[in-house]
Order: structure tokens, then C-alpha cells, then sequence
């Protein structure tokens, strides 16, 4: 079945940044429950750039995942560097800090150091690894959880000897629908796409059930009319004001152009103000046309609609190259920015609940695309 934008929308109910997100004062001290990233050094220029004594800057995740096959680990943080070796599709390495140099593209100069070189961030998923105990029993009929793991293997059945359905990665959303046991005692989550139905099963070590915690609003007690997010196209950046006070910032990467059938179209991010008014934890999206502009993306989190044609801002994990336009329209972002969106803004998302929806506009967040 070939998937539009306005089929996965219909079916849920509704018609990128390279470094964490710099949460500035209000959001540093606990709100989101993360720490304040460092802000990215200056790119220098080439002849400027001393490998011998660069500033490694820490990093949020401990791990990255290849997000494709081929990826190149270099001697230094620099294209023109020696090849150490290659990564496999889905390898997982150490990642031991960050430097701002220079790299294939202008926009994006984060490198990250591993234990033998060097990784240009594009494409490699920052992902830590965590193990979680299994629930007894559902709350309610369903709950949502979030991939702890770099890699997890999704099954047809709740045994290790079914068949592989698909992989999943670092920061996917699903709902829990069921808990099974295997032969040896193991417990299996049936898994299900917030907008579809059941897709596998995985175990349920590597899925993390979200909490009320989790959908907890940040700063409840600063008034609508004093909250926004600007979202700029010229910086690729977001950020979110509380009374004109920035908060919040990242590096995003917005709609771009893709070559389809009819040749190369724009999908670009609809500059003017825009209400935040549908809210789903995790979804499958997919569209475009295969050989061309395809994709299809289960498990999508994190995702707040701000159009009627289906622009949100919303997790990412196939791909960690922020800083220009590569998106069908949506507002790409690290899972845990989308994340922070998402409870800061309104409406308030009941964790109970599939989905959200308001009717007014004027009830839901502004944000500005300019």
C-alpha cells in the first residue's frame, strides 16, 4: 500500500540538532530532567586548527549507532584525514566527546571521538544503552515506552526464534499493548505504533514504560500568552521564550527538497505563525514514492502538529545532520528536544491518552516560522 503524509495523519486522527539542545537558565536547573549541554566552539577556519590540543567537549549519549553502512572512522576530525576503518550499518561504538572542526558540510563541523579516531556526527545516532525491568502487568490497556537500546530486534512472536520483523533504534516511542512470557521465562512486549495497529514484538529489557513523569508539563505555572517557539529557517535553529526569555534552543534541520515523480518539489517549512493543536507520543509516518523520495518510519517521537498539513516538530533517528533543510516539512530534532517540546508546550498531553487534540487553536502554543 503506498503511504501519503495525509494517510498516516488520517489514521492518527489529523488531515537536527548535532549537539543536545543548550537549555539556558529556567530549563538548566531540573525542569527537564536533563543537564545543560555545551554550547558548540566557533568553526575555525582550516588553517587554524591545531589537532594536536583540541578542547574535546563532552557529549550527552554514550554511544553512537551507523546509521549507514560504509561510515568512514578517520585518524583526525577532518575529511582529509587517513581512513581507520569503516562501520557497519548498525555498528555501535563508544562516543567519548565532541570537537567543532570542519566537515564535509559547512553547516555541520561535530566530529565524534571514539576509541580508534574519529566520526563526522551525520550520520551516527547519539544512543546510550540501558537495560529495564519488566513490568508485571499493563496500566490500563496500553501504555507508551521508549527504546533504551542502540539496536533491538523486533520479532513476529515473543521468542528469539521467530523471525526478525524489523530493527529498532535508540528513541523510538511505541505503545505496550501486551506482556508474554517465552519457554525460558522472559518477558516479551507486543508493541504497536501509536496511529497503527500491532507491529512485533520485542523484550521488554529494552523498552523503558513511560511514566506520568514523562508527559509532566515544564513551566505549568508561565501563562500561554507568554510562551512561544521561534523556529528560524536561515539558522535551522528552535528556540522557545518564556515572557520574550529564551529558554531553549537547538539545532534543528527543517523541509527541504526532494526529487519525486513530477521532479524536484519543495517541502519546506510554512513560514507565519502556526498553534501547536495535535499531540501523539509515537507514530509511524510515512510517504513520498519509492525510488524517489519514499520513506517509511515507525515509532516517530515525541511528535507536536503545529499544520493541518501535518508539519510537527518531532524526534528523529534516522539521521544526526542538523543545521540544514532535509525534512519533508516537519521540524526534525534529537528525540530528547522534541521531547522537551512536547511538555513545555500546550495543550497538556493526559499520558493515559493515544493522542490529543484541541479544537481551538488559540489554546495551543504559539510558533513562529520565519
Amino acid at each position: 500500500m503506498k503511504f501519503t503524509r495525509r494517510h498516516i495523519l488520517k489514521a492518527s486522527g489529523s488531515a537536527l540538532a548535532v549537539t543536545p539542545a543548550l537549555l539556558l537558565p529556567r530549563a538548566a536547573h531540573g525542569q527537564d530532567g536533563q543537564p545543560a549541554a555545551p554550547t558548540p566552539t566557533p568553526t575555525p577556519t582550516p588553517d587554524a586548527i591545531d589537532y594536536a590540543n583540541l578542547t574535546v567537549e563532552p557529549t550527552r549519549r554514550s554511544l553512537g549507532r551507523a546509521i549507514i553502512g560504509g561510515l568512514i572512522v578517520r585518524e583526525l576530525p577532518t575529511t582529509n584525514s587517513p581512513e581507520v576503518r569503516r562501520l557497519k550499518l548498525n555498528d555501535v561504538i563508544p562516543v567519548l566527546g565532541q570537537v567543532s572542526t570542519i566537515g564535509p558540510q559547512k553547516y555541520n563541523p561535530i566530529w565524534y571521538k571514539t576509541d580508534d579516531g574519529w566520526v563526522h556526527s551525520a550520520n551516527l545516532q547519539p544512543a546510550d544503552r540501558a537495560l529495564n525491568t519488566p513490568l508485571d502487568a499493563l496500566a490500563g490497556e496500553a501504555m507508551w515506552g521508549d527504546v533504551t537500546m542502540p539496536v533491538s530486534p523486533l520479532h513476529t512472536q515473543p521468542s528469539e526464534d521467530s523471525p526478525v520483523r524489523r530493527t529498532l533504534f535508540y528513541g523510538m516511542v511505541f505503545r505496550i499493548t501486551a506482556l508474554q512470557k517465552d519457554a525460558q521465562g522472559r518477558v516479551w512486549y507486543r508493541l504497536a505504533d501509536g496511529n497503527t495497529g500491532n507491529i512485533g514484538f520485542a523484550r521488554a529489557i529494552h523498552i523503558r514504560p513511560l511514566t506520568p513523569d514523562d508527559f509532566a508539563p515544564i513551566s505549568p505555572d508561565v501563562p500561554l500568552e507568554k510562551k512561544r517557539i521561534d523556529v528560524d529557517l536561515k539558522a535551522q535553529t528552535a528556540t522557545a521564550y518564556e515572557d520574550d526569555k529564551p529558554v531553549f534552543t537547538a539545532r534543528v534541520a527543517t523541509g527541504g527538497r526532494y526529487r519525486t515523480p513530477e521532479g524536484v518539489r519543495n517541502f519546506f517549512t510554512i513560514p507565519g505563525e502556526h498553534r501547536i493543536f495535535r499531540k501523539i507520543a509515537g507514530q509511524l509516518m510515512a510517504g513520498g514514492t519509492q525510488g524517489y523520495d519514499g520513506y517509511y518510519l515507525p515509532g516517530i517521537s515525541w511528535v507536536s502538529y503545529f499544520t493541518g498539513s501535518g508539519i510537527a516538530f518531532h524526534g528523529t533517528y534516522w539521521h544526526n545532520d542538523y543545521g540544514a533543510p532535509r525534512s519533508h516539512g516537519c521540524v526534525n530534532m534529537l528525540p530528547e528536544d522534541s521531547h522537551w517540546v512536547f511538555r513545555w508546550t500546550m495543550p497538556k498531553y493526559p499520558p493515559s491518552e493515544l493522542q490529543y487534540l484541541i479544537t481551538r487553536r488559540e489554546e495551543g502554543s504559539l510558533v513562529k516560522v520565519f
